[in-house]
């Protein structure tokens, strides 16, 4: 038996929608964080509700990137996958992100019923050059599999990754109690044990490598969490008090939270009916002066698009998170892409005057609502969070989190301005109307409507006035404008290329960025928090480099630009083209990035 030790490796579990690989993975998350290691997860959910077993739509598993460093996004390759059956494997192979060296680990337990799929299977794997190490799940664990009617095999697998990654079994048996302790039996419990450890001895006799990847001793108070759970936690720091929604994947495990968590802190969850009344209520309960929130994902953002204009009009605070997925329409519901970015800027009919925010990770999830909410009160337009599938679901292990327990938005601290790149908003605000009293105040009779009005609160159609309008609500994104600074650099300050991103690409860019730097590549990085408006500085900082691109999770080509490049083309009348814009449904990777450089500077 050999143990390698690596930095950084990178693993996946393959199982049937509905057999536990997404719990496993989280048991091993907890166990590798418990031993000091550094982690980021993308789960693989099914779109299906319960796929048939044994098909490729049921694919449902865990990749999991494990290092001795801080890790920002799910790296390149995967080392070693570990499947239920071949045709799991076979679904799996067809995204082609293994390494070529990769190990396959395959139960062989329906083999005798699918002989021909398995061979074709394995053969493909042989001419692909990955090492087969077949299995077969031993009789004892067969047999209690039985006994809990067809569950437990995903903690056999669990056994077989914790031997393979050197962890220690009493670690990971305390994860599983503290993860099943109080929904199972007593007698459940032992025959997962059991499982566990049936499965850590099937990989002693049958593994002959271990891989280690060196622990830390982390300081202070550390917590492992996603990035809708961040979301859901930054919105009751930052004092909103109503949740609005109606539930959509991906956005949905925000509610959840808020569900279990928002009464102790004086906050409501309204499930509305639809998406049009979920955004209605949230913009009714803010003109109350009540802190509000709506969330949803591409098909949400369509139906809301007329309330997000007369939140504009009306001048009622809004703010609106966005977690995309994959379209148009109802498209990949459980595959991350960065599709929304035009819809929610243009999405509503007449001119545009937003404010878009993105996160890259769990940290700015959960100060993204302080930023928005301090917007939004301050120029009483909708401010969007611009989250993805990606952001929403990756676990990261981080410090605890300095709290800011906003009660007003004059409340919020610099470090947050200094996240986001931007300073605090300065000068008189105007409005379109002066009157911006609450409901009740006395003297303070506010006309609430769609149409146009003049400062007075009178509707009014003349040609100035509908000028003034626009020109005001315009003055307020110009407000924004002034006060962001220089967005997030890495690398040189001038360079023959600059690779520019927002959102979720941030990690896989700055891990480019920094794989370039070690192989000679004359490439530098930027990334956007605040995607719109823009920063005044924006072509004095491009003129620095030769060619300005672009990497995107959504779809672009030769004749048409993808909406980050769009919009920099736009605002900088610069010939700017996309490195990468692929709307594949799987995140972009660091070493595909550095690839693409090379060619372009060729």
């Amino acid at each position: 038996m050999s143990l390698e030790k690596r930095p950084v490796t990178r693993f996946e579990l393959l199982m049937d929608a509905g057999t536990g690989a997404q719990k496993a993975g989280d048991i091993l998350l907890g166990a590798f964080v418990g031993m000091g290691q550094y982690v980021y997860v993308e789960p693989m959910i099914p779109a299906e509700i319960s796929p048939p077993a044994r098909s490729r739509p049921a694919l449902s598993g865990v990749i999991i990137r494990l290092a001795d460093f801080d890790v920002t996004n799910i790296g390149n390759d995967t080392d070693l996958i570990l499947a239920a059956h071949e045709i799991v494997l076979d679904r799996r192979l067809d995204d082609n992100e293994f390494n070529p060296a990769a190990k396959i680990l395959l139960d062989m337990g329906d083999q005798e019923a699918n002989p021909d799929s398995y061979e074709m299977v394995l053969k493909r794997c042989t001419k692909l050059g990955l090492s087969i190490i077949p299995f077969n799940v031993d009789a004892e664990s067969q047999t209690i599999v039985k006994e809990l009617g067809g569950k437990g095999q995903n903690l056999h697998y669990l056994g077989m990754l914790s031997y393979i990654y050197n962890m220690d079994e009493e670690i990971v048996q305390a994860q599983i109690i503290k993860t099943f302790g109080k929904k199972l039996k007593e007698d459940i419990m032992a025959k997962n044990i059991t499982l566990y450890h049936n499965g850590y001895q099937l990989a002693k006799e049958k593994v002959f490598f271990r891989i280690d990847v060196k622990t830390h001793k982390r300081e202070g108070d550390q917590i492992l969490i996603d990035g809708n759970t961040s979301m859901s936690m930054g919105l009751i720091d930052a004092g909103i008090k109503l949740y609005s929604g109606y539930p959509i994947t991906p956005a949905s495990s925000i509610m959840h939270n808020l569900a279990k968590n928002f009464p102790a802190y004086g906050g409501v969850v309204h499930q509305a009916e639809d998406e049009i009344a979920a955004i209605g209520c949230a913009v009714g309960s803010y003109y109350a002066g009540m802190p509000a929130v709506t969330a949803t994902s591409g098909p949400g953002l369509s139906l809301k698009q007329e309330f997000i204009g007369f939140a504009t009009v009306a001048e009622i605070p809004l703010i609106l998170i966005d977690v995309q997925r994959a379209g148009p329409s109802t498209g990949m519901p459980t595959k991350t892409e960065q599709s929304d970015l035009l819809a929610a800027l243009c999405g509503s009919h007449g001119d545009y005057t937003k404010v878009l925010i993105s996160v890259s990770n769990v940290i700015d999830c959960f100060y993204a609502p302080h930023l928005a909410r301090y917007l939004t009160e301050k120029l009483r337009v909708p401010v969007f969070i611009l989250s993805d599938f990606q952001t929403a679901n990756s676990y990261k292990v981080v410090a605890k989190f300095p709290l800011a327990q906003m009660k007003n938005v004059d409340d919020i601290p610099d470090f947050i301005f200094d996240r986001f790149h931007m300073k605090r908003l300065t000068g008189p605000i105007e409005m379109v109307r002066t009157q911006q009293t609450l409901p009740g105040t006395e003297g303070g009779m506010r006309r609430i409507t769609g149409l146009n009005t003049d400062e007075n609160g009178k509707v009014n159609y003349f040609a100035d006035n509908h000028q003034r309008s626009h020109r005001v609500r315009n003055e307020k994104i110009h407000h924004v404008r002034r006060a962001l600074t220089a967005p997030e650099m890495f690398g040189k300050d001038t360079n023959d290329i600059l690779i520019v991103g927002w959102g979720s690409t941030r990690g896989a860019i700055e891990e480019a960025i920094n794989l370039c730097e070690k192989h000679g590549v004359p490439a530098s990085g930027m990334h956007f928090r605040v995607v719109y408006p823009l920063p005044l500085m924006l072509n004095d900082i491009f003129a620095k480099y030769k060619k300005v691109m672009t990497v995107e999770v959504t779809y672009g080509d030769t004749l048409k630009p993808s909406s980050l490049a769009l919009l920099l083309r736009s605002e900088t009348l610069k010939d700017i083209h996309p490195l990468i814009a692929e709307a594949t449904g799987r995140p972009v990777r660091p070493r595909i990035i550095m690839k693409k450089i090379q060619e372009v500077l060729k």
